[in-house]
């Protein structure tokens, strides 16, 4: 083509690009929010905020979120439903008939124990049930533990056990070594917890600081779902404890523990109904009265072991 026909094209289509560039600068095309994982097999996923995954990704050990300022009224709104939530739980778990809630406590305790992936695990941190918040109980489930690891007289031959202490009201929770029942304690709220110190007044060993990775984290909730949503209680301890537990794994380059929760039939909602916010973290598996129920590829692959 000669120099007088470039000249009529660019004639003919400039205005037309700067028409169209006019038209995008004016309506700019909406930007995503994105929370972005550093998965097991390093590839990436997304949360996008007007369209939230049915499913989780394998695990988040490192997150970026990017929040603008107007998305402050969306999880204003998000924290409104939690709210909601919650209170509906409540009541539901309130009026729970009481025997089936002990039949539902002894069925879910005994798939724990005869489950291979239990038996098999050596470390584990695991959550001391409080009968006043009408959480699954771990009474026996610990006990065993603590059992087994005093008969064999050998650390290395029992199970390593971490239960969780809260520091403080901003979320900060530690895991704390015990051996015995006996260490723990009420705290103020009268739930149990490990003393800082054993009885010769040493500092237990904070699971943060171990030399060795825990190979799963038994977890407490108020509900959940089949694609890994796990509804807290609102104070933010478990998520913010398990993101830097996960960090840490990662950093020291250890195997990934399984997040598994407890949890009654009626805790166990339709998917889409709990709503989730950047920071909540997903868990592998469910242990129902029915049985175990895998839900992230982690969770499946460990737990049909």
């Amino acid at each position: 083509m000669n120099q007088n026909g470039v000249k009529k094209l660019r004639r003919l289509f400039l205005p037309m690009a700067l028409a169209a560039h006019s038209c995008i600068m004016s309506n700019p095309p909406p930007i995503p929010v994105a929370r972005f994982y550093l998965t097991r097999s390093a590839s990436i996923s997304f949360f996008l905020r007007h369209q939230l995954p049915s499913s989780p990704p394998l695990r988040s050990t490192m997150t970026t979120t990017v929040i603008p300022a107007s998305d402050s009224t969306n999880l204003d709104a998000i924290f409104k439903q939690k709210k909601a939530l919650r209170t509906k739980v409540r009541r539901d778990l309130k009026s729970m008939d009481s025997d089936l809630r002990s039949q539902e406590d002894d069925a879910i305790q005994n798939i724990v124990l005869e489950a291979p992936w239990f038996k098999s695990c050596k470390r584990l941190c695991a959550y001391i049930s409080c009968s006043a918040l009408r959480e699954v109980d771990t009474s026996r489930l610990l006990s065993e533990i603590l059992k087994k690891s005093s008969e064999d007289g050998h650390p290395q031959m029992g199970k390593t056990l971490y239960v969780p202490r809260v520091e403080d009201k901003n979320s900060y929770m530690r895991m704390l070594n015990i051996s015995r029942m006996d260490d723990l304690v009420a705290n103020s709220m009268n739930i149990l917890e490990p003393a800082p110190t054993d009885v010769e007044g040493n500092e237990r060993e904070d699971v943060m600081l171990a030399n060795d990775p825990v190979d799963i984290l038994v977890l407490p909730g108020l509900a959940f779902d089949r694609s890994g949503r796990r509804l807290g209680r609102g104070g933010g301890y478990y998520d913010t404890f398990l993101r830097k537990y996960l960090e840490r794994a990662r950093e020291q380059k250890w195997k990934q523990p399984l997040l598994v929760a407890l949890s009654y039939s009626l805790q166990i909602l339709d998917e889409g109904i709990i709503p989730i916010t950047p920071n909540d973290m997903f868990v592998d598996a469910l242990v129902s009265p029915s049985g175990v129920i895998p839900i992230s590829p982690f969770g499946r692959e460990y737990c049909c072991l």
